[in-house]
């Protein structure tokens, strides 16, 4: 199953989260400064960074930030805004379980870009090799979706309009342990459909795979306004872990 890669390839990727925005990542990064500590000598490992959002908040800070992703057309996209604002990161063309060469003083998993792929092996490996890119003392951030919540507040079916009449209709199931969502975008008369599919792992798995990978769970928040995690309640499942 590699929906991911032309998924985020395609043109109306971008459209459909066009809501996840500047002012959000600098909310998340706000987020981490606070837990973790400013300091932009720290050098920053953006793992499936995407368009760079993340990436360019932190930059904008002082960091030093490495982001990887698979696309090529996010990491253009990525590219192109990070030189439009005189920020210097290196974006590479990379799958988000092939970690570059050096350590990190922190990493970061950002927007639910986790459990991808079909084995739960393969989605452990992405945190094991993270954890052995990162310095002594270095932290790693994985942001997921609140399985529990999820399975309690799951939208089967919804719709939108956006942009210029463009129809968005997106039909979310749970089956074989995993979220499936089948996205239909009519535009101008012609239809196409994608879907997305994320293993829904649980905090107690998170626990298991970080504890595997020499990692210590330090905190834990709900939100990225920094709400206590409540595994009833949050919709989120933020995790700050220590090499």
């Amino acid at each position: 199953m590699t929906w991911y890669k032309d998924w985020f390839q395609d043109a109306n990727y971008r459209m459909m989260y066009e809501h996840r925005d500047e002012g959000e990542a600098e909310t998340a990064v706000e987020l981490i400064e606070q837990t973790v500590g400013r300091d932009p000598g720290r050098s920053v490992l953006d793992v499936a960074c995407g368009s760079g959002r993340h990436s360019i908040a932190f930059a904008r800070r002082g960091y030093r930030v490495t982001g990887i992703d698979l696309s090529p057309t996010l990491l253009e996209q990525a590219r192109t805004q990070a030189q439009a604002l005189g920020l210097n990161i290196t974006f590479l063309q990379n799958d988000m379980r092939d970690i570059p060469d050096g350590t990190f003083d922190l990493a970061v998993n950002l927007f639910t870009s986790f459990g991808y792929f079909e084995k739960d092996e393969d989605n452990a490996e992405v945190i094991r090799n993270v954890a052995a890119h990162l310095v002594a003392g270095g932290w790693f951030v994985i942001d997921f979706l609140n399985a529990l919540w999820v399975r309690e507040h799951l939208i089967e079916h919804d719709t939108r309009v956006v942009g210029t009449g463009i129809h968005v209709e997106q039909t979310r199931w749970i089956e074989a342990g995993r979220i499936e969502k089948r996205i239909l975008i009519r535009s101008a008369g012609e239809a196409r459909e994608y879907i997305e599919s994320v293993r829904l792992f649980d905090y107690a798995d998170f626990e298991r795979m970080l504890h595997d990978a020499g990692l210590e769970l330090q905190h834990a928040f709900g939100s990225y306004s920094g709400a206590a995690l409540d595994l009833e309640t949050s919709p989120r499942l933020i995790m700050f872990t220590k090499r």
